[in-house]
């Protein structure tokens, strides 16, 4: 339904669709976009049945991923690696979320971009570019921690080869069915949370909510 809509789908499918990358243009630039999730495992697509594009992260990208990458970044201006990984309500990323995230950059990815927290972690820099394991959510029904805080996350607008700006995040504040920007002490509490979680990366506070994140 989303592709007879006109709408770029990646990381869901029939069977080996589930794995296609998504080809979008956007000002004239190609940008690839692939999509994959390390769980439930029971979603996976298999030969006839609808599914997502399921990966064990934890040990290591399978060929048809490092082969995937590579071909896009031969033929697109950028290309975007979106993970669906990691435990729930865990405040930082997993020792093996660094090593995955450095594997998509050395296949080909410039940006790598994560969720399935549902509390933001901070930014980092890999060879290709930069690095975000988990956004938090964009939506929420979830209980709320009031230490974790998983009713604020960030939104990321990435402008590849346009630094200094090429990374800017922006914080959000989430109610039940309904998202808004952040204001006052929760846009002050996503700053702190992003200088504490993304050293040594410099983070520059360009609007209340909005920050400028620099290697």
């Amino acid at each position: 339904m989303l592709e007879r809509a006109g709408i770029a789908v990646a990381g869901a499918g029939r069977g080996s669709a589930a794995r296609r990358p998504a080809l979008v243009a956007v000002d004239g630039a190609r940008v690839g976009v692939v999509a994959i999730a390390d769980h439930p495992a029971e979603y996976a697509a298999r030969d006839g049945h609808l599914g997502i594009a399921h990966v064990d992260l934890r040990r290591e990208l399978p060929g048809w991923l490092w082969e995937t990458l590579a071909d896009l970044r031969a033929s697109c201006d950028a290309v975007i690696a979106l993970a669906h990984w990691g435990p729930n309500m865990a405040p930082e990323p997993q020792p093996w979320q660094h090593r995955r995230a450095a594997e998509l950059q050395a296949a080909g990815a410039q940006l790598v971009a994560g969720h399935s927290a549902h509390v933001f972690h901070g930014a980092a820099w890999g060879t290709n570019g930069p690095i975000l394991t988990d956004l938090g959510d964009a939506l929420d029904d979830y209980r709320v921690d009031t230490d974790l805080r998983n009713d604020l996350g960030v939104l990321a607008i990435w402008r590849p080869g346009n630094a200094p700006a090429e990374l800017e995040l922006v914080g959000l504040r989430l109610q039940f069915a309904f998202t808004d920007l952040a204001h006052g002490s929760d846009a002050d509490w996503i700053a702190e949370r992003l200088r504490h979680a993304s050293a040594p990366l410099q983070i520059e506070r360009v609007a209340e909510q909005r920050f400028r994140i620099t290697p």
